[in-house]
């Protein structure tokens, strides 16, 4: 949120290329919002409220994208999507997208299932939807512009069926162990998702692992941060080729190994049955970050690895750098601490820590040194290596050109010179210098910049974040978006926006959170937080004065107060929260915060 003054609160629309788009969906509620999204978004929108009328619309016309609920009245979502694409074989086929509320009862038709681009829970993250709407049009943009390629065939394969290879492989050994695993590349790669991938995306339980069955670089294995829920699964890796980013080597899997295999795969399902949705579904890498900190119940732990040009490497499948940059930003939010791994010597030039320390002239910089006795004379008190004294068998003070004959007498050898054979020069001590390994430039010891590199730990808030989800960081960093509100409150926001817009009337948006979610459900289970949270929200209603609008999300609730600025709104909620809360027989915790017209961005 961001003061603005006089903001128009109504969805703003992008400047994108427009797209034709077909929304089937019977609730009126859920295509009144989907319309007013895409079509502030520059597309052009049609409306099916049954699957008859969808199927019909993609026979007669043109679309990029299909939005298709699966429980449509007189034809179900799935027998649209079938059918059509029997019917089409690809010729102007629309990306198919389901959006269903319904998602195990989606999921049992697995087959079925990957008729369909892409499946998407609800409740709608209506934000994101334009962004995936936009995506799967470019990538069907693609796919076309592939197909005319010569070579390639008329038909353009649907991503789902892409990503899986056409000859036919032998099953891993750790496939027969009983694990529901994703395969990489077969279900997973950079470009493309199978329709079980997409499944654990929308956060399916059922999958335990990520199997990787081929070599995989760095930048390969970031792609699965750039997917939900990819993260937190465990990585097998069954090439021997990831090192510690993975979370088993399936390289050798005896009877210890398949024992510790299950206790990881045990231990990743609970933790990630812990793990609050907030991070689950998060856009920001910080936070998918450390979610896979707390699913994996690990710290991120630095080590040296060799391979790469800086030295170090940490036991995640996501680049050094990356984690760095998000673990330090965690770090001044109080949800991870630093613990000191090692302090490296930079590169001036491309920033290698791989650098060769050597030992070297400090006047021509060579590394061609030797070490020789240095002798004093008595006498004269003259000083120098002793490949000036000698002349054959003969030991010469080349300064007052006596013979030197008794140690201890005339002479004696006090230490050792360092003796450069480039140049000559000789010193007591040699210098220190460091040669770049990756692009050969030399830097001086004394003029070398230096970098400590950290391992990570969940702090008791970061561990709370987790589990809590963005409640517990209080309200100033807990963003309030339009993608946040279930689409009901969204409609009434953006009618109450457009009064604001027109003659200033006043609106406030309360935003309804129970800190003491987790303690609740813990002494007392789930279902009596349920119940608890279901009791406040009916008094609420029935105590709020009409017109007010009540909606349940998913970690919070909302109220929307018509002709009232917030900081009355925040005055008056204090006391209908007591009055909402005497019937209950347990503390939740609320908090409230009002938001007015000013607050939105």
């Amino acid at each position: 949120m961001s003061a603005a003054g006089a903001p128009n609160l109504e969805l703003v629309s992008h400047a994108v290329a427009g797209r034709r788009v077909l929304v089937a969906e019977d609730s009126p509620t859920t295509h009144e919002i989907l319309k007013l999204l895409l079509t502030q978004r520059g597309h052009h929108v049609d409306i099916a409220t049954d699957g008859e009328q969808a199927l019909e619309a993609l026979r007669l016309n043109r679309y990029d994208v299909a939005l298709l609920d699966f429980h449509l009245p007189k034809m179900n979502g799935l027998r649209v999507a079938s059918t059509v694409r029997s019917e089409l074989h690809g010729r102007d086929l629309p990306k198919l997208v389901a959006i269903t509320a319904d998602l195990p009862g989606l999921l049992a038709h697995t087959e079925d299932c990957e008729n369909f681009d892409l499946v998407v829970a609800k409740p709608l993250d209506i934000y994101r939807l334009g962004q995936l709407v936009e995506e799967q049009a470019e990538l069907r943009d693609e796919q076309q512009t592939e197909s005319l390629e010569p070579g390639s065939s008329q038909l353009a394969p649907s991503p789902v069926r892409a990503a899986v290879p056409s000859t036919v492989r032998q099953p891993f050994a750790v496939e027969g162990l009983g694990y529901d695993f994703l395969l990489w590349p077969e279900d997973i790669d950079v470009r493309r998702l199978s329709a079980r991938a997409m499944q654990a995306t929308l956060g399916d339980p059922r999958f335990d692992a990520i199997l990787v069955t081929q070599p995989l670089s760095v930048e390969a294995l970031t792609s699965l941060w750039e997917r939900k829920a990819l993260y937190v699964l465990p990585v097998v890796d069954l090439t021997g080729t990831l090192g510690r980013m993975a979370d088993f080597d399936g390289t050798d899997l005896g009877a210890t190994e398949t024992e510790q295999l299950g206790r990881l795969v045990r231990d990743f399902q609970d933790r990630r049955a812990r793990l609050h949705r907030d991070l689950l579904f998060s856009e920001k890498l910080g936070e998918k970050l450390l979610a896979r900190m707390f699913v994996a119940n690990r710290p991120l732990t630095a080590a040296f690895d060799p391979r790469y040009r800086h030295l170090a490497a940490y036991d995640v499948p996501l680049g050094r750098r990356l984690v760095t940059r998000e673990a330090e930003a965690l770090c001044e939010h109080g949800l991870v601490k630093r613990e000191f791994f090692e302090r490296f010597h930079i590169c001036p030039s491309c920033d290698s820590y791989r650098l060769h320390v050597r030992e070297e002239c400090s006047q021509c910089r060579s590394s061609n040194l030797s070490e020789e006795q240095y002798l004093h004379h008595f006498r004269c008190a003259f000083q120098g290596p002793e490949g000036d004294f000698r002349r054959g068998d003969e030991l010469i003070c080349p300064k007052c050109h006596h013979e030197l004959t008794h140690f201890g007498f005339d002479y004696d050898r006090p230490g050792t010179m360092i003796m450069c054979g480039s140049c000559g020069h000789a010193a007591s001590e040699p210098s220190v210098g460091f040669v770049c390994l990756d692009c050969g430039v030399h830097t001086d010891s004394d003029l070398a910049t230096t970098r400590d590199v950290f391992s990570y730990h969940l702090t008791d808030q970061g561990i709370s974040f987790a589990e809590k989800g963005g409640a517990v960081l209080g309200y100033a960093r807990d963003v309030l978006r339009f993608a946040d509100l279930p689409l009901e409150l969204v409609v009434a926001l953006n009618a109450a926006a457009k009064l604001y817009n027109e003659d200033k009337t006043p609106f406030a948006l309360v935003n309804i959170l129970y800190r003491n979610e987790s303690e609740v459900a813990a002494e007392y289970g789930a279902r009596r937080f349920a119940q608890a949270r279901d009791l406040f929200i009916e008094n609420l209603r029935n105590a709020l004065p009409k017109p007010s609008t009540v909606v349940k999300g998913q970690s919070h609730d909302f109220a929307l107060l018509e002709a009232i600025g917030p900081d009355q709104a925040q005055v008056d909620f204090d006391h209908l929260k007591e009055r909402a809360g005497r019937t209950l027989s347990v503390d939740l915790g609320v908090m409230l915060q009002a938001f007015g017209p000013e607050d939105f961005s």
